[in-house]
């Protein structure tokens, strides 16, 4: 009975200490998926997001459009090469754009992102660097630095290539950059786009997002959708990042990979839009310090023996996204105010920091300040600690010490001329005498 009571307890401060993901069962048929916090990266939910790795298809693209915004401009002017145009894969994405057309960046990300171009992808890495390969080497350099260390690329369209992967979680980190981008973030807003003229092209159709979760599923009560990019091959499936923001301004990330190609082509949305509604009912912004609370009262002695209290403030406010429910469970408080603090101290002075930390994740990071001023307070002095003062002085002692070998000299030079007067005066006498 004892055995069972502890075990009992044991698991029940697991399960109180243990962060909120996915409490509630999803039904998401995906080979992984992630919910991910966009401003601090915070994993609210997953399955098999980490290690599994998997064919991302065109959601490669996000990669692609970073690496150009980050290496090019908008109005760089780019030619299609046949070898862009015609190296599509099989059944692959394309608007049409010929062999010799000139375009900008901006249409072709508007053509990568809001359609999912092959093509354009293709023209972007080979105009961006001397060659495709370089771009890709770009991409995967890129890859690395932002954290997805399960991530290898060998095109910049998302072709299948069985050494082509990711994991939902690297995708998250991924995408989560990208967003960051006002650029990206832009682009793959839109539901639609029209290309202007070029010297292969007098008029464009209307180019469609691919996105439905955008276009037709758009009308959740709990969050507006604001991206972001389909994929789709026979080997990897239907793949779907999105994001969503809420009237708070909470903004999630959702990423699903490997929803099967036998299935629904529109099951991917119906399990975004679920993951995405799982994180908006469970989490909410939370204020975890006010601009101006009081964090500490300390007692500081401006000099007259008595102490008086000093508090100490945060400088700015802090909130993050936490679970609705028992959001302290796994947030861990990092505070620091130095040990001694003397006067004279100024409103606003830095005298530490408070920090905020839930799974390993730092949420932020505050200064705390002093409230107020207290200056260093002198007190007048006694007639013996002025005479004490003065006695003490390091250039009444200087002089003194002047004076002092000045009046010893002096008295020297009258004995010793006494003396020599006197001699003088004795020989003169005998001299006479």
């Amino acid at each position: 009975m004892k055995r069972l009571l502890a075990m009992a307890l044991i698991l029940l401060v697991f399960l109180l200490n243990f962060p909120l993901c996915c409490a509630a069962p999803l039904n998401i048929e995906a080979e992984a998926y992630i919910l991910m916090d966009i401003k601090s990266g915070q994993v609210l939910c997953e399955k098999d997001s980490e290690n599994k790795k998997l064919y991302p298809a065109s959601t490669t693209k996000i990669m692609t459009a970073i690496v150009a915004l980050e290496n090019s401009t908008l109005d760089t002017m780019m030619t299609a090469s046949q070898a862009a145009v015609y190296d599509i894969g099989k059944d692959g994405m394309n608007i049409g754009i010929m062999p010799g057309e000139v375009l900008s960046l901006e249409q072709l990300l508007h053509a990568l992102l809001i359609v999912s171009a092959n093509e354009a992808a293709n023209i972007i890495a080979e105009n961006v660097c001397d060659t495709r390969q370089e771009f890709i080497d770009l991409m995967n350099k890129r890859a690395q630095e932002l954290g997805a260390k399960n991530t290898h690329f060998v095109n910049a369209n998302g072709m299948h290539d069985n050494n082509h992967y990711t994991t939902a979680k690297d995708m998250a980190l991924i995408a989560k950059h990208a967003m960051n981008i006002p650029e990206f973030r832009e682009i793959v807003s839109k539901t639609e786009y029209t290309p202007i003229a070029t010297n292969k092209h007098p008029s464009w159709p209307t180019l469609y997002s691919s996105n439905k979760l955008l276009r037709f599923y758009n009308d959740s009560e709990l969050f507006e959708v604001t991206g972001i990019k389909t994929g789709y091959t026979g080997p990897a499936g239907f793949n779907l990042v999105s994001s969503g923001k809420n009237n708070e301004g909470m903004e999630l990330l959702s990423v699903i990979l490997g929803v099967s190609a036998s299935d629904n082509k529109d099951s991917v949305y119906k399990y975004s839009r679920q993951l995405l509604e799982y994180g908006f009912e469970n989490y909410s912004i939370q204020s975890l310090v006010r601009k101006g609370q009081v964090i500490k009262t300390v007692q500081v002695d401006p000099g007259t023996g008595t102490a008086e209290d000093l508090n100490i403030v945060a400088d700015n406010s802090i909130s993050a996204v936490l679970p609705v429910e028992n959001y302290n469970a796994s947030l861990n408080t990092k505070e620091y105010i130095k040990p001694r603090i003397e006067v004279p101290v100024y409103k606003g002075d830095i005298l530490g920091y408070l920090e905020y930390e839930n799974n390993g994740i730092t949420l932020g990071r505050v200064n705390l300040v002093a409230s107020k001023t207290i200056e260093k307070v002198i007190l007048e002095k006694t007639s013996t600690e002025k005479i004490k003062e003065v006695f003490t002085n390091p250039v009444f002692l200087k002089v003194a010490k002047i004076s002092t070998c000045v009046i010893i000299g002096f008295a020297l030079l009258r004995f010793t001329l006494r003396r020599i007067s006197r001699r003088y005066r004795r020989r003169v006498r005998r001299r006479y005498y």
